[in-house]
């Protein structure tokens, strides 16, 4: 009787030991995967039904795809429970993704994942009143954070012209239309969302190039189309928010630009789509294509005195070659600005989202 009591009692300390010690590691394996799902699904929520359709994908096969399983009990078992809800906002209603994935556009910008395993006990259940199993739970909520201000090398050095400057969602621009992020000379332009529009204030011709701490050195120029540099902490102006005024690069800049806008693009994992539907549709880029510009209001002064106010910020989509010497420079409106995927669900045209773990 004694070697029975003390057997139970030596298996209930096995059983603390083990199970528990297993449920914790399996409850951290299935937070690792809902945390860096909803990131990466986050990221994917453009405002579209598109963008929505690939968060789903990510959020249930999880940020490396199914090809490479995101497994618990030290990878022997795939997670498969997953549920994926969306919200508007942080403390809204999550709907399902059968209704948030029901509209050709929405406003979503927060994911929430679910993942769920039952894991057998096997010295627990031993003792009498106590379960074989214990399902578990890990929660996380990725979203897109509004910021104020633009840093650390995350703009292009163009400022395409709002056309209405009040409207501080889209600026008078459409989703999915050719904008002119540098015009040619004259002020001269073939793309087709500029087509019959003329350029508030006063604004120099060529107008487009805007000094975003690169200065007017040429191969400064190039370098902030290439790679993004500025703005940056040692540069003048370091940051970018809006209502800031920005001053013109004057010139065309010649082949150099047409090249580094080449060099961009090839730096996209996808530099062959020529819509941003079919660039989304075919997962395969990395993002290199869509750049974010801050959108000027109204220009006023000339030549290297030039300048224009920030009235927003918003993400284009550049195509996959760019040919010339002078003439206009087009990109596609994706929408307002998202420094961390390829578009935002936002509404506010004068902030810059990012995306970010909320729980």
């Amino acid at each position: 009787m004694l070697i029975a009591a003390g057997g139970s009692v030596m298996i209930g300390m096995l059983g603390l030991a083990f199970d528990l010690g297993r449920m914790f590691i399996v409850k951290n394996e299935l937070q690792t995967f809902v945390d860096a799902s909803a990131v990466a699904a986050c990221r994917q929520m453009d405002g579209t039904q598109a963008g929505v359709q690939g968060a789903h994908n990510t959020a249930t096969a999880g940020p490396l795809g199914f090809t490479r399983p995101n497994g618990w009990n030290f990878d022997v078992n795939a997670i498969s429970n997953i549920t994926d809800t969306y919200a508007t906002s942080y403390t809204g209603t999550y709907d399902s993704y059968g209704t948030a994935s029901g509209g050709a556009t929405n406003n979503y910008r927060f994911i929430k994942v679910v993942a769920n395993a039952t894991l057998p006990l096997y010295f627990l259940a031993v003792i009498p009143g106590l379960p074989t199993s214990q399902l578990l739970q890990s929660t996380a909520v990725g979203g897109q954070n509004p910021q104020s201000t633009l840093s650390n090398g995350r703009v292009m050095p163009f400022a395409p012209d709002a056309h209405n400057a009040a409207d501080t969602t889209n600026f008078g621009l459409t989703v999915g239309s050719q904008y002119t992020l540098k015009w040619g000379n004259g002020n001269t332009t073939t793309c087709a969302g500029d087509a019959g529009f003329t350029p508030p204030g006063s604004p120099p011709d060529e107008h487009g190039f805007v000094d975003i701490g690169e200065g007017n050195s040429n191969s400064n120029v190039r370098n902030a189309i290439e790679y993004g540099n500025y703005p940056n902490a040692n540069s003048t102006p370091s940051s970018l928010t809006t209502g800031d005024t920005l001053g013109g690069v004057p010139g065309n800049r010649g082949t150099s630009i047409f090249d580094a806008l080449n060099a961009r693009a090839g730096q996209d994992t996808n530099d062959t789509s020529t819509t941003y539907a079919g660039y989304i549709a075919s997962g395969t880029g990395n993002g290199r294509r869509i750049v974010t510009v801050a959108i000027s209001g109204a220009w006023s002064g000339n030549g290297s005195n030039a300048n224009t106010p920030i009235v927003g910020f918003a993400n284009f989509f550049l195509g996959p070659s760019y040919a010339g010497t002078s003439g206009p420079i087009c990109a596609t409106y994706i929408g307002p600005a998202s420094i961390n995927g390829n578009g935002t669900g936002g509404t506010d045209g004068t902030k810059i989202y990012s995306t970010m773990l909320y729980q």
